[in-house]
């Protein structure tokens, strides 16, 4: 058997390797050409072509498919071709040596550095850095260095992503190493914590993906790298706060994803490439101009007074929506009446949080939403006006709670949904405008299907009583005022519910909230 090369050694470690390498492995051996002119691997098991072999040793985590490599002249053979690389602490490091304190990152480092260098006359197609600090001119010339060695005409995809998010961003990308040929052949970049300078002979015609994570990098350069990115079809920024104008250039034909998440000091997002069909965005509201918004499809919006923001200018701006997602803060306003309908919008999720202490919002006022979409198929309401779960802090919040039922409950004149088909609403309870828009509902919707009213918050993930696994912690309180709401459900709502209509109510788990 040959001896593994240095990089294998390096990976492996005197780990989960030992207890492979003690058993018999029935020999591997590199036969020559076949009659048809293709290399062949040889194993007493199994014969198989040379790529059959290098694809499933690609399929294989990096780490598992080095120490594979220490027992198996095949899997050697493979290893020494293989295209795709991850360093992440947990693949150049043994389990053992996995938790020391303190990470011994010179070893790491020579680790990636062997591998690298080993693995350069193949090419690398696809390399993930998922690096730990603590960073320095030194750490940094190392990473110049492996860059230099992976970023080649073979490359196409690339992730760079250093940790932890408490250190100064101070690592400057070499954007020369994507210049000319090299940036040609790149499909997917990834950029987590580093500073992005890129200049006009920048050229990445083959990018379709581009991530960046607290990046340092203006909106004028970013507008500058766009505009060579011929081919690229999703954008994701995500903190990176030097952008005041995102402008997404017309010459983008293929583009047709964009998300926007948290970038502070963004103030417009102007697109002009004519075929965005999706589009998130989480912040402050800012002011949105999407071009030829007929082709936007799919929207998320996340900011304070995200609903009223939608029903006064989404109808117009983007006329042919199919799925709307909102995520809304503190909102103060009654959903107002609707000038414009949805014409095409078919899916609807509301999130709710964070109400004024002082204000209790009307949902029955969101029926002027569901008039408005004539098309709506599926509605979903996430309600998070408290939260009694252990690890929050309750909140009393003066809510007008269902009292002189039914004689009490307003009604809304009768439009009827004639397409609404699903309806869910978690966090559900018994404050009257609640029930009142769930009422209004189930008289209105004559084509409602399921009607789903979920006692528990969005993030309630049921263990489904299998061994081992547990409900999320809640206070006692929380669960008997939620089997009080259940009652209750059962008792004013559930004879309410046409027999056409399938009507689901989840019970606290038995095994995990028994009281």
């Amino acid at each position: 058997m040959d001896r593994c090369p240095p990089c294998v050694r390096c990976v492996a470690d005197d780990g989960p390797i030992t207890s492979l390498v003690k058993k018999e492995t029935p020999p591997c051996q590199q036969d020559g050409d076949d009659s048809q002119g293709s290399k062949r691997i040889r194993c007493s098991w199994i014969d198989l072509p040379e790529e059959i072999w290098h694809h499933i040793h690609s399929l294989v985590p990096m780490r598992e498919a080095a120490q594979a490599a220490c027992v198996s002249h095949a899997f050697l053979h493979s290893w020494r071709f293989r295209t795709n690389l991850t360093f992440t602490k947990e693949t150049i490091c043994s389990k053992q040596k996995l938790h020391e304190v303190p990470f011994d990152v010179s070893k790491s480092n020579n680790n990636i550095n062997h591998i690298l260098v080993n693995h350069s006359t193949v090419g690398v197609k696809a390399l993930i850095l998922k690096l730990l600090g603590p960073y320095g001119a030194n750490y940094y010339n190392c990473l110049d260095c492996w860059l230099k060695i992976a970023v080649t005409p073979k490359i196409e995809e690339l992730t760079l992503v250093l940790r932890p998010w408490t250190e100064e961003i101070k690592y400057n990308f070499p954007c020369s190493l994507l210049s000319g040929v090299s940036g040609n052949t790149l499909r997917h970049l990834r950029l987590d914590r580093c500073v992005l300078r890129p200049t006009s002979g920048l050229a990445m015609k083959s990018l379709t993906m581009l991530h960046l994570c607290k990046v340092r990098i203006t909106g004028d350069e970013l507008g500058c790298l766009l505009s060579h990115c011929f081919a690229l079809e999703q954008l994701r920024l995500r903190y990176c706060d030097d952008i005041i104008c995102l402008a997404i250039p017309c010459l983008l034909q293929w583009f047709s994803f964009l998300k926007v998440f948290k970038c502070v000091n963004l103030q417009m997002v102007e697109n002009k490439a004519p075929n965005l069909s999706s589009f998130s965005f989480s912040g402050n509201q800012i002011q949105l101009a999407l071009g030829e918004s007929l082709t936007v499809k799919k929207l998320k919006l996340r900011h304070k007074g995200a609903i009223g923001y939608a029903i006064d200018k989404l109808p117009s701006d983007v006329p042919n929506l199919e799925t709307l997602t909102i995520h809304t803060f503190s909102e103060t306003v009654n959903a107002p009446i609707v000038c414009i309908k949805f014409l095409h919008l078919k899916f609807l999720t509301l999130h709710t949080c964070g109400w004024d202490i002082f204000h209790e919002y009307d949902y029955l006022s969101l029926v002027s939403f569901l008039d408005a979409s004539p098309s709506l198929v599926t509605f979903v309401l996430h309600v998070s006006h408290y939260s009694s779960c252990k690890n929050y802090v309750s909140k009393k919040y003066k809510y007008e709670w269902l009292q002189g039922y039914p004689s009490s409950l307003r009604q809304m004149p009768e439009r009827h949904h004639g397409n609404l088909k699903n309806v869910k609403i978690t966090g559900f309870c018994l404050q009257k405008s609640i029930i009142e828009l769930t009422l209004h509902i189930l008289e209105t919707a004559q084509s409602l299907e399921c009607l789903t009213l979920d006692t528990f918050p969005v993030y309630y993930q049921h263990c489904g009583n299998i061994l081992g696994k547990k409900c999320p912690r809640f206070n006692r309180s929380f669960i008997m005022e939620a089997r009080g709401i259940i009652l209750a459900i059962r008792t004013h709502i559930e004879r309410k519910v046409p027999s056409t209509v399938k009507l689901n109510v989840p019970e606290p788990c038995s095994q995990c909230h028994a009281l």
